[in-house]
This record gives C-alpha cells, sequence and structure tokens, in this order.
C-alpha cells in the first residue's frame, strides 16, 4: 500500500512540475520583429556618401559607385543593417566596401553578399567582433547595382 501512495504521490509532484513548467514557458514575451529591430542597434549612416567602392577580395576587382543614385541605395542598405548579438566566427569576407563621406572621412566594410532572397552580413574593419545582418531586400539590392554596371 505504501509503494502505491508513493508512485502516486510522484506522479502527482512530477505533474505538478510540469504543468508548472508549461505555464511558465507559455507567458514569456517574445518580442515582435519590430521590437527586434528597435531594441538592436543599426549602423548609423548620418552623413552622406560621396563615393562607394566595392572590391571582390578573391579577384582583386572594383567597382565605384559615386553618382547620386547608387550612393543613396548604398545608404539605404548600410541603414537596414541590424546588429547580430554573439561572438563572431566566421570565413573571409566576399567583398570590401569602402565608403568615403562627404566629410573625406573613409570607413571600410567586410561584406558576405548571400544570393538573391537571402540575407547578407556586414562588419565595421574597426569592430571585428560584431556583425550586421542586412535583410534580403538589401541584398536584391546590392545584386541589381552590380548586375547594371
Amino acid at each position: 500500500m505504501r509503494k502505491k501512495m508513493a508512485l502516486y504521490l510522484s506522479m502527482v509532484f512530477t505533474s505538478v512540475v510540469l504543468f508548472g513548467c508549461q505555464f511558465e514557458e507559455s507567458t514569456v514575451n517574445k518580442p515582435s520583429t519590430q521590437q527586434y529591430l528597435e531594441e538592436n542597434e543599426k549602423v548609423e549612416t548620418d552623413v552622406e556618401f560621396s563615393v562607394v567602392t566595392l572590391t571582390m577580395i578573391k579577384e582583386g576587382t572594383s567597382i565605384v559607385f559615386d553618382d547620386h543614385n547608387a550612393l543613396e541605395q548604398f545608404k539605404s542598405i548600410i541603414s537596414s543593417a541590424v546588429k547580430e548579438n554573439g561572438i563572431v566566427n566566421i570565413a573571409n569576407p566576399d567583398y570590401s566596401v569602402d565608403i568615403i563621406n562627404e566629410n573625406k572621412d573613409k570607413q571600410v566594410l567586410h561584406l558576405w553578399l548571400g544570393g538573391a532572397f537571402e540575407e547578407s552580413t556586414l562588419m565595421n574593419t574597426n569592430d571585428t567582433h560584431t556583425i550586421y545582418i542586412l535583410p534580403s531586400e538589401s541584398t536584391n539590392k546590392i545584386l541589381n547595382l552590380i548586375e547594371q554596371v
């Protein structure tokens, strides 16, 4: 009889614990996509771009963008990047992006370019411990700019 009572009590205790865990999990507030974008840092682009040079690292070939439309697109692309939290351990980049702004300051970014409708990754060479994710729309814009040349 004691064994049955101990078994019954252990089943009740286990059920209470499992129910409590389930209840706790369901009350966790998961951030929406908009909240995620607001809480994570974005790349700031306060100044106007004068020249953007996109260099394919393996081939050493460069494309220079200096027309107003392309520069505005690059500014939009860079500003859409969202900081990714975590430890960075990533392969060599596909491209180097040199941005010269209106003050003649130069910023160099590494770019891992995804395929059409895929995300891409940016890294500022001054902060190699942080990456930024570009949405697929920005990847498509870059691919279109490259194709236009």
